[in-house]
């Protein structure tokens, strides 16, 4: 088990359970080397975590492909180290490049490393900020630590207002900062996307031999927000996960069910007064290794 400070621990759960989670939370990127293998840290750079999703950055392509096979056990011990009430880590998934772009310059490899411009130290707060900070850090009574967080906390003021002032804004859906390009924070985007797949698969239940073009208009008139997300590879990578999630239900055998015969029209694309009999048995055959149970047959003798 790691060692983590029980004064230091008590004192930032006091200045509230937003801070007391970035305090946990930094102690993750802080003794990753010694939380996970060697091996892993070698390849597996921790950037940030938000909202439960450890966001790493793995530099060798061969690695990411290897990254889902050591995911449980990396979280297993974060939370066993420092989670209490609730893991602190529930997912992992790789880091976007304006997150990798704001890891500390000692969690960076050397190519990623850039000259130091001292950016923040040109940012100059107000009266008011400061104070703010001094309010917070105020509640400790340990001069040390209080001077330590003091300094976090008026680091984190000069980080945000830095990128309030080069373009950045609340994300749609959370109070995180985002790039100016961005609508949403990384965690916000991939439950939008997942919003945006749900509501592809009620489109395509409803009407399952509608064109990914026609499907994209009518997902955008309910989800405009979703523009970008919303390409013509994403609406059809939608139609195939909802036939393959239709298909796992589906027993060879089963050729009239009205569930067999939405499996067909969305496989073919065919309106149901186009679907025969025999179309339906080729589409079970071609899509046997999807089927919940396979076709069984007969031995030659």
């Amino acid at each position: 088990m790691i060692e983590i400070d029980q004064i230091l621990q008590e004192k930032m759960r006091s200045l509230g359970e937003e801070n007391y989670k970035r305090f946990l939370c930094n102690g993750v990127l802080y003794h990753w080397d010694e939380l996970v293998d060697e091996n892993i840290s070698a390849q597996v750079k921790p950037v940030t975590i938000e909202h439960g999703v450890l966001f790493v950055n793995v530099e060798n392509s061969a690695f990411k492909d290897q990254l889902k096979f050591y995911a449980e056990e990396i979280i297993d011990a974060i939370n066993e180290n420092f989670a209490e009430e609730e893991p602190l880590v529930k997912e992992i998934r790789l880091a976007t490049g304006y997150q990798i772009a704001n890891m500390p310059p000692e969690k960076k490899s050397p190519a990623q490393v850039e000259e130091p411009a001292d950016k923040l130290e040109k940012i100059i707060l107000t009266d008011e900020e400061i104070k703010r900070c001094e309010e917070e850090a105020g509640k400790i009574s340990n001069e040390t630590l209080r001077s330590t967080v003091l300094e976090t906390l008026l680091s984190q003021a000069k980080l945000n207002k830095y990128q309030l002032k080069n373009g950045w804004h609340k994300c749609a859906e959370c109070e995180t900062l985002c790039p100016p390009k961005e609508i949403f924070c990384e965690v916000c985007r991939i439950k939008a996307r997942e919003a945006m797949v749900n509501e592809l698969f009620k489109i395509f239940y409803d009407e399952p031999c509608l064109k990914t073009q026609d499907a994209q208009k009518l997902l955008l008139k309910k989800m405009p927000h979703m523009r970008e997300e919303c390409s013509l590879p994403a609406v059809e990578s939608a139609r195939t996960s909802l036939i393959q999630k239709i298909a796992s239900h589906i027993r060879f055998g089963d050729e009239e069910s009205p569930e067999v015969l939405k499996l067909v029209m969305l496989e073919k694309r065919l309106p149901p007064d186009k679907i025969t009999p025999a179309i339906i048995k080729r589409t079970l055959y071609d899509m046997q290794f999807n089927l919940s149970e396979t076709p069984k047959f007969p031995r030659r003798s």
